[in-house]
């Protein structure tokens, strides 16, 4: 079993009070009938034996001894998705998942960005200096409009003495608008400039599942399947990332934790349904399809 699992499930998992709900079993027709009805109530609760699971524990992260990059320790897959998980970083992005995979989004790819940022030392010295660029050159356009129009609008006959405080509005606003112009289009050209010249570099990081549940963890999920909205695996994925940034991957020991997540008013609450080893394949087909000689 993983370390870091076994310590995930006895550190951040407490007892739930869970109950299964008396009229699992009947139809709709028959729970709604006088009888059903009768039946559900005589019948007797069934607290359910799961930990509550609280996915703050997600949030630890290792460094990457040959990058330097601070990586998630876990990976979350949904049992009925995608055997991939995939995360994209950028400077100002963090990956984002969708309900069916809410867990994930407890994972804290964030602190890879300083990482990133090292990387796109280029593309940030020069955004820097476009900024200083631009930012100058807009004072310098409102500067000269000011110098250009201001001492024709004060020395304009239509302005009389009692109006020159709206002549040095109109200054103002004269300048204010050359400046603004100039800002937005030195921001618009440079970003395309800098974006060409210095792209900005992405850490794209894959986490793939290959395994197979064995036979009693798999009945567990088929049960709690009719109870919890979306059932995931939390996989140790500490020095198993793919990316063309990082070194090459160990080689998969996964040992996972079954999560159940359960969909409530203000948010989901998550349940730990079991921790497992893995069946190879090949070990899985003999032990579930193999019959001994006639």
């Amino acid at each position: 079993m993983s370390q870091k699992l076994t310590l995930l499930r006895e550190n951040h998992c407490r007892p739930a009070g869970l109950i299964e709900k008396a009229d699992k079993g009947l139809f709709a027709l028959e729970a709604n009938s006088k009888q059903g009805r009768t039946l559900v109530a005589k019948a007797p609760w069934k607290r359910l034996p799961y930990l509550e699971f609280d996915p703050s524990g997600l949030n630890q992260t290792y460094r990457d001894e040959a990058t330097g990059a601070e990586l998630p320790v876990f990976a979350v897959f949904n049992l009925e998705g995608s055997h991939e998980l995939h995360a994209e970083i950028g400077l100002e992005r963090k990956p984002s998942y969708d309900a069916t995979l809410n867990l994930a989004n407890h994972l804290p790819f964030s602190r890879a960005q300083k990482f990133i940022e090292s990387l796109n030392q280029r593309n940030l010295n020069a955004h820097r200096a476009a900024s200083f660029c631009y930012l100058l050159l807009a004072a310098v356009a409102a500067a000269l409009v000011g110098l250009l129009a201001g001492p024709h609008l004060m020395d304009d006959p239509a302005f009389s003495s009692a109006q020159g405080p709206d002549a040095i509005f109109q200054v103002l606003i004269l300048c204010s608008a050359a400046f603004f112009a100039t800002l937005i289009t030195g921001f618009l050209i440079t970003a395309g400039v800098v974006s060409k010249w210095f792209p900005a570099k992405v850490l794209s990081l894959t986490a793939t599942f290959d395994g197979l549940l064995p036979k009693e963890t798999r009945e567990k999920a088929l049960r709690a399947r009719e109870l919890f909205d979306n059932l995931y695996l939390v996989v140790d994925q500490q020095h198993r990332w793919k990316s063309e940034l990082l070194p090459l991957p160990a080689s998969a020991l996964l040992d996972p934790l079954l999560i159940g997540e359960k969909r409530e008013h203000f948010g989901s609450r998550y349940y730990l349904i079991d921790q497992f080893e893995l069946t190879k394949a090949e070990e899985y087909l003999v032990a579930e399809f193999s019959t001994g000689p006639e």
